[in-house]
């Protein structure tokens, strides 16, 4: 394959990154996911303030400061951003009844706090949520067959580090993943080994990435 196949998106973090404030942090895995591929400026949908209450609502608890600050950023959405998980409004409404039913299901031990929050859940079979007090706090997740000893684990000190390690593997398996369909796009039909497309109403197809 050419260069741009083999090349990989490197992510330009802030060096201060552990000095930023939480809102700070968010700001800058939002700037980074908008590169044109992993999600377009269209693509960005923050939330509303009425929005926001409606998540919180949801919460057993106040949502925290750098929460707060991706749903108003990205809480609608961010184009191939965690695409496929539920993390954004209005999927993100009954999360933590969905969690609870999960742990209860799989006979797990282990029991959410009412000061937790969940934030995301990803087909029905892992999820995370939020543990601790403070604007950043830790995120904690759970795998269905997958979590040692049946129960959450704490997998990261802050949500903003759980953003980020999420961003960093998306962007670049994004960058790599287009160079490789741009290069299949430019193939003759027959000689191509992928396709992407959408079935229009009509039942015509129209070709997208």
């Amino acid at each position: 394959m050419g260069d741009e196949r083999q090349s990989v998106r490197q992510v330009g973090w802030p060096d201060s990154w552990s000095s930023l404030s939480s809102a700070e942090r968010v700001r800058a895995v939002a700037a980074a996911v908008a590169d044109g591929t992993t999600a377009v400026a269209g693509q960005i949908l923050g939330l509303t303030t009425e929005q926001i209450r409606e998540v919180e609502r949801d919460q057993p608890a106040p949502l925290p400061e750098a929460y707060r600050c991706f749903l108003l950023l990205l809480g609608g959405g961010a184009g191939h951003f965690m695409q496929g998980t539920d993390v954004y409004h209005p999927r993100i409404l009954g999360l933590w009844s969905a969690a609870k039913e999960l742990l209860e299901e799989n006979a797990s031990p282990f029991r959410l706090q009412e000061t937790d929050r969940v934030i995301s859940m990803h087909q029905g079979y892992q999820f995370d949520f939020l543990r601790g007090s403070g604007d950043d706090p830790e995120v904690w997740s759970y795998y269905e067959g997958g979590s040692p000893g049946n129960v959450p684990t704490a997998t990261h000190e802050r949500l903003t580090d759980w953003l980020r390690g999420i961003a960093a593997r998306e962007i670049s398996s994004w960058h790599r993943l287009t160079a490789f369909y741009r290069e299949e796009q430019a193939k003759h039909a027959k000689d191509r080994c992928l396709y992407y497309y959408r079935i229009n109403p009509d039942g015509t197809r129209t070709e997208e990435f």
